[in-house]
């Protein structure tokens, strides 16, 4: 292999290597420059950060600090200055990833300690639980505190349905307007437990604007009523929800008062990513629900621990099943609440009404064993 001085073009340099197996045979001419070792190392070194950073996600500071600890001082004087350093190795970075189609990383290394900070689409309510609510907010606390050390102009924003359990030192601010749901919506879940009785959570204020609907009735359907037997739960829903054509794309054609010209074009309709169907407890297995909506022809799934992405972006056009408790804080146009009798006989918790309904956004369908809805005391 035949090599060239890296001065034959600026220095002209007639130099030339002959290499075999990585041992020089022959050089042809001599150097009509002082030679640099010390510069030729130091480019070597560069190379081997370079290759560093390839190999994991460690900062472009570190790669620089772990190669330049081997090397002498001569070589180290014969080195960029650091910022340069970092900004070539950065860009090296950058450029391997636009080279991968997925702009995917390298994988962390084993001994990696990474703090993250996440936004899961208001999918799982963090930092409270109906069980442990004083174990909870106390871990919260410690979080904020040991952050704030490390990054004392840090803002946190947080929120809760529950204003009795502030962490120690935060401005809080009451936000009570019923905005997102419907009047006749927000008439059910402010029939909750934990607003009336245990005033866990503030009652509702006066909305501040006018209401231009009540909203659609809210449509009750009861399973265990006449001529339900031997009927799958999902059967009643499925026909409720093809009686408000759900799935169906209409087409239209309007006339303009203006112009004698005609235009057509597409209704837009209810789709099947509108509606959500919730059990008060977690669904693990396919609910009776699931087999009576798929008889019917709807697409439906059941959600899982992979699915929560793609449930909070409402990115697949399907119904998705799920248990309510693992969706506060989500929304949909269309809500089913199955099997509520459960909940209501649940001396745990009173929170089917704040959970569950209040996720409903505009239609809201109660399915229930009985034809009315027993009050805790």
């Amino acid at each position: 292999m035949n090599w060239r001085c890296s001065k034959h073009q600026s220095l002209k340099c007639p130099v030339t290597l002959v290499t075999a197996e990585n041992e020089i045979i022959k050089q042809l001419s001599a150097h009509n420059h002082e030679c640099n070792k010390e510069k030729a190392m130091a480019k070597n070194a560069v190379g081997k950060m370079k290759e560093k950073m390839t190999e994991s996600t460690t900062t472009a500071g570190a790669c620089q600090a772990a190669v330049s600890v081997n090397l002498p001082p001569s070589v180290l004087m014969a080195l960029p200055g650091k910022n340069t350093i970092n900004r070539t190795l950065n860009r090296h970075r950058e450029r391997l990833r636009n080279k991968d189609a997925g702009g995917a990383l390298p994988p962390l290394p084993a001994d990696a300690i990474v703090i993250t900070l996440i936004t899961v689409h208001s999918v799982t309510r963090v930092a409270t639980s109906c069980y442990s609510l004083g174990y909870k907010i106390k871990n919260f606390q410690t979080l904020c505190d040991k952050l704030l050390t490390q990054v004392p102009r840090l803002h946190f924003w947080a929120a809760s349905c529950l204003h009795g359990y502030t962490p120690a030192g935060w401005q809080v601010e009451y936000l009570t307007r019923p905005l997102r749901s419907p009047p006749v919506v927000v008439r059910e879940v402010e029939q909750d437990a934990k607003i009336t009785r245990h005033r866990d959570v503030l009652p509702y204020s006066e909305r501040g604007v006018s209401d231009h609907t009540d909203g659609p009735p809210v449509t009750r359907l009861c399973h265990g009523g006449q001529g339900h037997s031997g009927r799958r739960p999902g059967s009643c829903v499925a026909s409720f929800l093809h009686s408000l054509r759900v799935g169906v794309t209409e087409s239209s054609t309007t006339t303009s008062t203006t112009l004698t010209s005609t235009s057509s074009g597409t209704t837009p309709c209810l789709q099947w990513r509108d509606v959500l169907v919730l059990y008060w407890y977690d669904v693990s297995d396919q609910p009776g629900v699931v087999t009576g909506l798929q008889e019917a022809g709807i697409p439906v799934r059941v959600m899982t621990d992979d699915d929560i992405e793609d449930v909070a972006t409402a990115r697949s056009d399907v119904v998705w099943v799920v248990g309510g408790r693992r969706v506060r804080g989500l929304e949909r146009k269309i809500v089913v609440c199955v099997d509520l009798d459960y909940g209501f006989r649940s001396k745990l918790n009173s929170t089917v009404r704040l959970d569950l309904m209040s996720r409903c956004t505009s239609q809201l369908v109660i399915v229930s064993h009985n034809d009315y809805l027993p009050e805790l005391d």
